[in-house]
C-alpha cells in the first residue's frame, strides 16, 4: 500500500448536494494531491446520490481514493472507524462531507508538523462558518499566533473538532470514535489523546469552513434534540472524560474542565426537556449533572463567554445547592451567593425604554434576579411611585426548572428645565443596595455613548446613576466630541460605522434639526403591505413633512414606488443618516433589525434618535405573539388593529402596551381590496412552520407539512374537478417556503407563484382560499369570499388553544382534518361558483369593524396626532 502524507476520512450520509465541494477542496490543495493525499470515502447508507458521486471520484483517482459502501446507516463514529482501518497516511484528518478546507491548509499543516513532530500529536486550524450563518468560531482566538500550546498552562485553548484537526496516525492506532455517541464523539477522542500529551499545535496557514445549516437556537430547540443527546453524552462523554482524567492525573485538569464546561453551558441553556424526557429521567439528569459539575471549578464556569451571567449564577448555585437547605452551611451559602452576585455583576438594572416627551421622562426597566428581589427608584433622594409590569416571557428556565425571574416596572418623572435630577436604583431591602445601570439593546441610551439628548434635556450615565439637566448647545457639543474621541481611542467593534455617521450628524444638525421626516417601509425587498398603501395616501398630505419609502434598490417594486414618491435604498448611507433625524418609522414589520439600518452597531447611535415607531401590522394578530412583540423589546408609539376581538386580545396577553398606543382603525391595505373574481382561481396559501427553519432538504422532505401540501397540489381528483368546473389552482405559500419551493412536485395543472404576484392582486381575483393558520384568511374574508382551513395536525408553532380566535366558532370557513375531506369541500364550493355561505357572512360581519374604505384616512390622522419627540 502506498504511503501518503495525509489520509482524509470522509463519512457521508445523504450529502449529494455538498460532497463534491468537500472532495474538490482536498484535490485542489497546493500540496500535490496525487502524490501526497489519500481520501477514504464511506457512504453510510445514503438514500440519495452520494454513493454515485463517490464512485465517480473513485474512478477518476483510483490510486488516491478508497470507497466503502455501508448498506445501512451505522452512524458517523462507526463509519470513521471503518475508514481508520484503511488509512495509510502519516497524518489523519476527518473532513465532514458538507464542509471544505482551504487550499493552503495541508501544506501549512505539513510544514508545521515537520518542525514540531517530536512535540505534538495533533495540529488544529481555525474554523469559519458559511451557509445560514457566517463568521468565525468563538474559539478562533487560539490562532492569533501560530504556536504550540501546553494545555496544562493554557487550559482555555480547548480543542473540540476532529474535522478541523490533523492527527498523527500512530497516536490513533488504539483509538476509536465511540459509536454510542451521535454528537461529541470528536471531543472524547481528541481529549483522550490530549490527556496523554497535552501539547497541541495551532496553525493559522489554513482554514476549515463549516457549513452552518442550523442556528444555535434551532440546535437547542426541543424538536431537534433526541433523548440520547442527554443520556449518552452524560455517560460516554462527561463522566467518561472525568474518569479518564482521574486515572491519569488523580484530578480533572483545567483544560478538561474547560472542555466539559463549554458543552455543559449549551446543555444548561436548554429551557425545557418536558417533551423529551420523563419526569424520572429529568430528575436523573439533574442528579447526574450535579455530580459532574462538582468537578468544574467556579472560575471555569464564570469564564464561559457564550451564556448570560444569570445562567452562570444558576449553574454555580446548582453546584452548591446542598448548602442551601443545610443549617450548618447557611452562612457559607450566603457568602457564596454574595460573591456570585458581585463577580457576575448581578447587581445591575437594565433600562429598556428611556424617553422624554413633553417634559416627562418615561422609563421602563428590568432587574434580572434569582432571588425575587424588587427595585425602588429615587429621584433627588425621593422615592418614586412605580408601576410593576408582568412579562412572564422573560422568566428564565434551565432543563425545565425555573431559575430566574425579571422584575419589570415603569415610572414617569416630570421634568423642569430649571432643575437637575439625579436618578438612582436600589434593591428594595433594608440596606437599599445600590444597583449599577446598563441599557438593553433597543433602548435609546447606551454605555458606549454615555449620554442621551432631546431638544431641551441632556441625560448622562454615571455607573450607578443618571443625571438629567437642561441641555445647552455647548454642553452637548462637548459631550459629543468626548464620545467621538473615546470611540476612536477604544476602537471597539462598530466604531468605524459609528464615528463617521455621528460626525455627519453633528455637522448637519443646524440644517436638519427642525425637519420633519417620516419613513415608511414594509419588508426591505417588498412594497406590498400596509406601509405602501399608507405611503400612497400620504403623498398630498402635510407638505411640511418629508416622506420617504425605504426599499432595496434591487427590489422588483423599486421602479413602481419611485413613481409614487421619494424612495431611499435600504441600509444605504443616506438611509442611516436620515434615520437619525426621522420623526416617525411607519412599518408593517417592527423588528429592530429591519427598521434600524444600523442595528448591528445600534449602541453607537443610541442617544441621538428621536423616531417613534408606528406598527401597521403585517396581518391580523390572532395568536398570543407576546414572546416576540412586547413593550420592552419593541417600544411602539402606535399599534394598529382591525378588529374588536383583536384589539381586546392585546390587553389580555403580556404585551404591556398602554391603551393609548393600541388603535382600532382598520388596515390601510384593506382600502384597496376589490371583489373581482374574474380569474376563477383556487388559492392554496399555507403559512410557515418555524421548526423547519434552517433544516436540510432531507428533513423538509420528511416533514408532515411538506408531505401534506405536496400531496394536495398533486391531488388528481382535485385537478380533474378544477378542469371540469373551469378553475385554476394557484400555490402561493409563505415567503419562507420559497427557499425550498423546487422540492415540490410540479404539474402543468397547478400554477406555482414564482413571480410573487402582489397579495392584493391575488386576493382581488381569487375565488376560494385554502390555508391552514395564515392570517391571509382575514384579507380574503374581508372581501366576503370563502375560506377553507386545512388543519391536518397541531404542528403550528403557536398554541392555538391560547388564541382568542376560535376556528370552530369564529372561523370564516370549514375546518378540514384530512385531504379527502378538504378536496370534497373544494369541489362542493366549485360546484356552487364559490358562493360564501350565510353562516360565514355573519361571522365576517361580526368580526370586522370597518368596511368603509377610509382606513388610510383614520390611520394617517392618528399618526399625525401622536406626540413628537424632539
Amino acid at each position: 500500500m502506498k504511503k501518503f502524507k495525509f489520509s482524509v476520512i470522509i463519512a457521508a450520509y445523504n450529502s449529494d448536494l455538498w460532497i463534491s465541494k468537500a472532495i474538490n477542496s482536498i484535490i485542489n490543495q497546493t500540496l500535490d494531491f496525487e502524490d501526497n493525499i489519500q481520501i477514504i470515502l464511506i457512504n453510510d447508507g445514503s438514500i440519495d446520490n452520494t454513493a454515485k458521486i463517490c464512485q465517480e471520484y473513485k474512478a477518476r483517482y483510483p490510486k488516491n481514493i478508497i470507497f466503502i459502501n455501508n448498506e445501512e446507516n451505522r452512524g458517523s463514529s462507526a463509519a470513521r472507524n471503518l475508514g481508520l482501518k484503511q488509512a495509510s497516511g502519516k497524518y489523519i484528518n476527518f473532513l465532514d462531507s458538507d464542509d471544505y478546507i482551504t487550499k493552503h491548509s495541508f501544506s501549512g499543516v505539513y510544514n508545521f508538523f515537520k518542525q514540531n513532530d517530536h512535540i505534538i500529536d495533533m495540529v488544529s486550524i481555525p474554523i469559519y462558518f458559511f451557509g445560514e450563518k457566517t463568521g468565525e468560531h468563538p474559539l478562533n482566538f487560539k490562532y492569533e499566533n501560530e504556536e504550540i500550546v501546553d494545555l496544562i498552562k493554557n487550559p482555555e485553548y480547548i480543542q473540540l473538532s476532529a474535522a478541523s484537526c490533523f492527527f498523527k496516525r500512530e497516536c490513533l492506532k488504539d483509538m476509536k470514535f465511540n459509536p454510542y455517541l451521535t454528537t461529541s464523539e470528536d471531543v472524547v477522542l481528541i481529549n483522550e489523546i490530549l490527556l496523554d500529551n497535552p501539547k497541541i499545535g495551532f496553525c493559522n496557514r489554513g482554514a476549515y469552513y463549516y457549513r452552518k445549516r442550523e442556528e444555535k437556537s434551532s440546535l437547542i430547540d426541543n424538536s431537534s434534540i433526541k433523548k440520547e443527546y442527554f443520556t449518552s453524552r452524560l455517560t460516554y462523554y462527561f463522566k467518561y472524560l472525568i474518569l479518564k482524567s482521574i486515572e491519569k492525573y488523580e484530578e480533572v485538569p483545567s483544560f478538561i474542565q474547560y472542555t466539559l464546561m463549554y458543552d455543559l453551558q449549551w446543555l444548561f441553556d436548554i429551557s425545557s426537556v418536558n417533551n423529551i424526557l420523563t419526569r424520572d429521567e429529568i430528575k436523573k439528569l439533574h442528579d447526574e449533572l450535579y455530580h459532574i459539575i462538582q468537578y468544574i471549578e467556579d472560575d471555569v464556569i464564570c469564564n464561559q463567554k457564550s451564556i448570560s451571567n444569570l445562567l452562570k449564577a444558576h449553574i454555580l448555585l446548582f453546584k452548591y445547592k446542598e448548602y442551601k437547605n443545610n443549617p450548618r452551611f447557611k452562612t457559607k451559602y450566603d457568602e457564596i451567593t454574595g460573591i456570585i452576585i458581585e463577580k457576575l455583576k448581578l447587581n445591575t438594572i437594565y433600562i429598556d425604554v428611556y424617553e422624554i416627551v413633553y417634559n416627562k421622562l418615561h422609563i421602563l426597566a428590568n432587574f434580572p434576579t434569582m432571588f425575587n428581589a424588587k427595585v425602588d427608584i429615587y429621584v433627588n433622594n425621593k422615592k418614586m411611585k412605580i408601576h410593576e409590569l408582568d412579562f412572564p416571557q422573560r422568566n428564565k428556565y434551565s432543563l425545565s426548572k425555573k431559575y430566574g425571574s425579571n422584575y419589570s416596572f415603569e415610572v414617569e418623572i416630570p421634568l423642569s428645565k430649571e432643575k437637575t435630577y439625579e436618578i438612582k436604583f436600589v434593591i428594595s431591602n433594608k440596606n437599599n443596595t445600590k444597583l449599577f445601570i446598563d441599557f438593553s439593546r433597543p433602548c435609546n441610551f447606551s454605555k458606549i455613548v454615555g449620554y442621551a439628548k432631546t431638544k431641551d434635556f441632556i441625560s448622562t450615565h454615571e455607573e450607578d446613576r443618571i443625571i438629567v439637566k437642561k441641555r445647552t448647545s455647548w454642553e452637548w457639543f462637548k459631550k459629543e466630541v468626548k464620545t467621538l474621541y473615546n470611540m476612536l481611542k477604544k476602537r471597539e467593534k462598530g466604531y468605524k460605522t459609528g464615528v463617521p455617521i455621528r460626525a455627519m450628524y453633528l455637522l448637519a444638525y443646524p440644517f436638519m434639526r427642525n425637519k420633519r421626516i417620516w419613513m415608511f417601509m414594509d419588508l426591505p425587498s417588498i412594497a406590498d403591505d400596509n406601509a405602501i398603501q399608507l405611503f400612497k395616501y400620504a403623498q398630498d398630505k402635510n407638505p411640511e413633512i418629508t416622506k420617504y419609502f425605504i426599499l432595496r434598490k434591487s427590489s422588483k417594486d423599486w421602479d413602481e414606488v419611485t413613481k409614487i414618491g421619494k424612495v431611499i435604498p435600504y441600509k444605504s448611507i443616506i438611509h442611516r443618516f436620515i434615520a437619525l433625524y426621522a420623526e416617525k418609522i411607519i412599518t408593517s414589520h417592527p423588528d429592530n433589525n429591519i427598521i434600524y439600518p444600523f442595528w448591528g452597531n445600534y449602541p453607537y447611535f443610541a442617544g441621538l434618535l428621536k423616531s417613534s415607531t408606528v406598527f401597521l401590522q403585517h396581518g391580523i394578530t390572532k395568536d398570543n405573539v407576546s414572546s416576540w412583540l412586547n413593550e420592552y423589546d419593541k417600544h411602539l408609539s402606535m399599534f394598529l388593529t382591525a378588529s374588536k376581538h383583536e384589539y381586546k386580545s392585546i390587553f389580555e396577553y403580556p404585551y404591556n402596551y398602554k391603551r393609548e398606543v393600541v388603535k382600532l382603525l382598520g388596515f390601510p391595505r384593506f382600502d384597496k381590496l376589490e371583489k373581482k373574481e374574474d380569474r376563477k382561481q383556487i388559492l392554496i396559501m399555507p403559512t410557515w412552520r418555524r421548526y423547519l427553519k434552517y433544516k436540510s432538504n432531507e428533513i423538509i422532505l420528511n416533514s408532515q407539512y411538506f408531505k401534506r401540501f405536496n400531496s394536495l397540489i398533486n391531488n388528481e381528483r382535485l385537478i380533474e374537478a378544477a378542469k371540469e368546473y373551469g378553475y385554476e389552482i394557484v400555490f402561493k405559500p409563505h415567503p419562507n417556503v420559497y427557499d425550498y419551493i423546487d422540492l415540490f412536485d410540479r404539474n402543468e395543472n397547478v400554477k406555482i407563484d414564482y413571480k410573487h404576484e402582489k397579495y392584493q392582486e391575488i386576493f382581488n381575483h381569487g375565488s376560494l382560499l385554502i390555508t391552514d393558520y395564515s392570517s391571509v384568511a382575514f384579507d380574503f374574508a374581508y372581501l366576503n369570499k370563502p375560506v377553507l382551513y386545512y388543519q391536518y395536525s397541531r404542528d403550528y408553532h403557536f398554541n392555538i388553544n391560547e388564541s382568542y380566535f376560535n376556528y370552530e366558532t369564529m372561523g370564516f370557513g370549514e375546518i378540514c382534518r384530512s385531504e379527502d375531506t378538504l378536496v370534497n369541500e373544494i369541489i362542493e364550493y366549485m360546484k356552487n361558483n364559490c358562493e360564501l355561505k350565510d353562516l360565514y357572512k355573519q361571522r365576517i360581519e361580526a368580526y370586522f369593524l370597518f368596511s368603509d374604505k377610509n382606513n388610510c384616512m383614520r390611520v394617517y390622522d392618528a399618526i399625525r396626532r401622536l406626540p413628537r419627540k424632539v
